[in-house]
């Protein structure tokens, strides 16, 4: 089983998104199994844009806020280890671009988070599409219909280590 670390702030976001404890690691452990892993630990942190923004500054060298960052911190092929950060400032604005509901959204933050911890990348189209497919995925997983516009949506987000 993927431990999850809870930060703080995930409490504070928990009821104004009517996510629980439950659900959030049922994103992670998804996204995890898709990725092979069934050990390890994720640190996850909900925040605003502000604090994503000056995150994102300090390790990305992005000045701009975004919707996720991870942070992978071992390439172990037994284990997923890494943290991720996600904007519910940023949730809010594209769940209602795209029509769903706000937590739908940071639950695939989350999840596209976990991607990243567990070494998938999205720079490149095909990359891009694989992310999008194992997103839909883990999704489904948690009975989440993705909108038709989210589907071909780009994140904005980043992993720190590269």
């Amino acid at each position: 089983m993927v431990d999850l670390l809870w930060d703080d702030s995930v409490s504070d976001w928990q009821g104004r998104l009517g996510l629980t404890d439950a659900r959030i690691e049922q994103a992670v452990q998804a996204a995890a199994a898709l990725r092979g892993f069934d050990r390890g630990h994720i640190g996850v942190r909900i925040t605003d844009d502000p604090t994503i923004h000056a995150i994102n500054v300090r390790h990305l060298s992005h000045d701009y806020p975004t919707d996720v960052i991870s942070f992978p911190y071992s390439d172990s092929p037994d284990r997923i280890e890494g943290e991720l950060v996600a904007s519910v400032e940023t949730a809010r604005q594209n769940a209602a671009d795209v029509g769903w509901p706000t937590g739908n959204e940071v639950l695939l933050y989350v999840i596209h988070g976990v991607l990243h911890i567990g070494g998938m990348e999205d720079h490149r189209a095909e990359d891009r599409a694989l992310m999008r497919q194992a997103e839909r995925q883990a999704l489904q997983r948690l009975g989440i219909a993705v909108p038709d516009q989210e589907a071909g949506r780009d994140r904005q987000g980043g992993s720190a280590d590269g």
